[in-house]
């Protein structure tokens, strides 16, 4: 019998901007930022795809110890966390635009 998936907590908004602001101070770490822009040099450049399958493992591995604050832990649980913290982007600008940020650290930008 398959083990069902981890529960997860649901995020208030004040929660959700607090840990994506969280999410977006971890880039800014130097040896966080260091991993970023090695990876980003050793991908192809003419490869945007490339680039995504090298920086997606990074970047939720950057994020999970960001997302365990908010007892987001295990499988999917940074995915889990972003969904929920992308919900609130409609009604919050200030979310909205952290969200992008976060796309732009996927790309590689």
């Amino acid at each position: 019998m398959a083990t069902p998936p981890p529960a997860f907590p649901t995020l208030t908004l004040d929660e959700a901007k607090a840990a994506l602001s969280e999410a977006i101070a971890a880039f800014e770490i130097p040896e966080n930022k260091e991993r970023m822009e090695s990876a980003i040099a050793g991908c192809d450049p003419t490869n945007p795809m490339a680039k995504m399958q090298v920086l997606i493992p990074i970047v939720q591995e950057i994020q999970a110890s960001v997302m365990a604050k908010y007892k987001f832990e295990g499988p999917g649980a940074v995915m889990a966390a972003t969904m929920q913290i992308n919900m609130f982007a409609p009604q919050d600008p200030e979310i909205a635009n952290g969200v992008r940020m976060l796309a732009a650290k996927l790309s590689g930008n």
